[in-house]
């Protein structure tokens, strides 16, 4: 009969000659295992079987029951590999310390999550992370900034970002925190703006294409609307970019002045913000992030009751 154990231990196992005389049985006194059975075993640290793709194998008990053969089909923890979406060494984690010029360039297949990008494009002396959404449209998105609504009213200074700061970072790359990673609109031929209401559900705002980006004004060169809300695509980004220090929106005064010193794309003057309400106090507590409620109702999100609703995060991802 074959059986399996859950384990395999180091040492050998052997059959006690004392059991098997009280039992009237005859017992080999070299055997250490019943001939033909299985057990379980692996070679690589405990902590890592079952992890990434480390798994255990099996060993036979020889004919004469004497001893084990070879395990066979156990993966052990290898060097991690940076174009494949595996954990080859199996520590939790995938493609640790592999640089990719862009987000789109992670391999296939990988999870959603933090990787490491080629400093040329954001100066940077290291490095820098960025965090990859690899499953929506295809994969390949970096996230370029994302505010999070927060009741300790610290969002919306956050994005009080001077116009010499425009292609800087801010924040470290998460859903779940304030982050701002300019440099990213040098790589960008697509984007992505999505919203998520109080309630968790996830909305995309719009999809848009551009041929590259103004640097000094943050104007999209030939912008162009994919799918989605037209308004808010007008409003967010096919016009204009503002800074309490900069204006460029189209509007007669100053969007980001207007709208507690709010930095980002503007027509006259907004349509969501990732830090300000339109409601008065426009500061709302510190709150962050608002979505015009109108445009909210049709895209099925909650809304708080006013005219511009608080949300959860608005996040704008890029790919080149």
């Amino acid at each position: 009969m074959l059986t399996m154990v859950t384990a395999c231990s180091s040492k050998p196992r052997r059959f006690d000659p004392d059991a098997g005389s009280a039992a009237g049985v005859t017992v080999d006194p070299d055997k250490i295992c019943e001939p033909g059975t299985q057990e379980l075993c692996y070679g690589g640290p405990p902590s890592t079987m079952g992890a990434g793709l480390c798994k255990a194998g099996a060993r036979t008990c020889n004919d004469e029951g004497t001893e084990h053969g070879p395990c066979e089909g156990q993966i052990q923890p290898a060097i991690e590999l940076c174009d494949t979406p595996a954990d080859e060494n199996c520590d939790g984690a995938v493609n640790e310390g592999c640089i990719y010029p862009s987000c789109a360039d992670v391999p296939a297949g990988s999870p959603s999550g933090v990787y490491l990008h080629d400093p040329g494009a954001s100066g940077a002396a290291e490095a820098p992370a960025v965090y990859c959404d690899m499953e929506s449209e295809g994969g390949g998105w970096a996230l370029l900034y994302n505010s999070v609504g927060s009741d300790r009213g610290t969002t919306m200074a956050f994005w009080d970002i001077p116009y010499l700061h425009r292609f800087r970072s801010k924040g470290e790359p998460s859903l779940d925190a304030n982050v701002y990673q300019g440099w990213l609109y040098h790589q960008g031929t697509e984007y992505r703006d999505e919203v998520e209401d109080i309630q968790g559900k996830v909305a995309q705002l719009f999809h848009a294409r551009s041929a590259g980006i103004e640097p000094d004004t943050l104007h999209f060169k030939a912008p162009e609307l994919v799918s989605g809300e037209s308004e808010i695509y007008e409003a967010q980004f096919a016009a204009g970019w503002s800074s309490s220090d900069f204006d460029g929106d189209t509007w007669a005064e100053n969007c980001s002045v207007k709208y507690s010193r709010v930095t980002q794309h503007y027509s006259s003057c907004w349509r969501y913000s990732l830090g300000s309400d339109a409601d008065s106090p426009v500061d709302d507590g510190g709150w962050g992030p608002h979505l015009h409620s109108a445009s909210a109702r049709r895209l099925g999100l909650h809304v708080d009751g006013s005219g511009y609703t608080r949300v959860k995060r608005l996040s704008r991802w890029v790919r080149r």
